[in-house]
């Protein structure tokens, strides 16, 4: 599974300017890449594509709607996917503090180069491996999960709307998830909440250690669920390794929440 990266920017298909040659790179990179030269349209991809990060321009010129529009129309729907704006430096000051006002991650000012954008992007992508509490491994791109028994690691088989439901959760680990985004990102389409709870019950089943007490996937009453763990950055070397010594927090990797 390779991170899926939408571009809305007027001059993406201007074939010189800069901006126009990052899809190319991105894809070189490993990434799937979908682009729009349309504001309006831009809203409705996060949608239909959903992406794991948006690369949006704050200007469209001659349209009826800017980048922080845009943004702030994301946000209000619920999604907290990372949004890199792409700023002028002549209006960066004023951008910036709107862009972030209406929930932007990052920005990047016109005219750095691709590069830096790229590096942007991998920032504020989640990892592709991340483990939790010396007691989970998740390797996102391979959609494999692990779990520690008995000082060993122990692949877990999920179902393809398992590891997704999974994987929303761990990106947001420690924030509740509304009911209403786990469906929309997991399933893309309406879904009863009892579809939901069956789904959340056998997830505990394979993963927590005891499913009847979880403590990593915690029940909101009447909002949504929480992942509980502290996901860090992590290597698939681990699995060489014993697990369950505790330290994982301080021995494996970057703190992630």
């Amino acid at each position: 599974m390779s991170f899926r990266i939408l571009i809305a920017d007027d001059d993406i298909d201007s074939g010189t300017n800069e901006i126009s040659r990052l899809p190319d790179m991105l894809r070189a990179a490993g990434y799937g890449v979908r682009t729009t030269a349309e504001g309006n349209r831009a809203y409705d991809l996060v949608w239909e594509y959903r992406p794991d990060l948006v690369v949006l321009d704050i200007v469209f010129e001659g349209q009826s709607v800017d980048g922080i529009e845009i943004c702030e129309a994301i946000r209000l729907n619920g999604s907290d996917i990372p949004i890199i704006l792409v700023t002028a430096r002549k209006t960066e000051t004023e951008d910036v503090l709107r862009g972030f006002e209406a929930g932007a991650d990052d920005y990047v000012t016109r005219p750095r180069g691709n590069r830096e954008i790229m590096a942007r992007i991998r920032a504020n992508l989640p990892p592709e491996v991340i483990i939790v509490d010396d007691y989970l491994l998740i390797d996102r791109a391979a959609r494999r999960v692990w779990v520690c028994r008995d000082g060993r690691w122990q692949e877990v088989h999920l179902q393809p709307l398992q590891f997704e439901l999974l994987d929303v959760l761990i990106t947001n680990a420690g924030r509740i998830v509304p009911a209403t985004t786990l469906k929309d990102r997991v399933w893309g389409k309406p879904v009863s909440d009892e579809a939901l709870t069956v789904y959340i019950h056998r997830l505990r089943k394979k993963l927590e250690p005891d499913p009847a007490h979880p403590v990593y996937i915690e029940t909101i009453r009447g909002i949504g669920y929480r992942f509980n763990g502290r996901p860090i950055r992590a290597s698939v070397n681990l699995l060489e390794d014993g697990c369950g010594s505790g330290e994982g927090d301080s021995a494996n990797g970057e703190h992630l929440a």
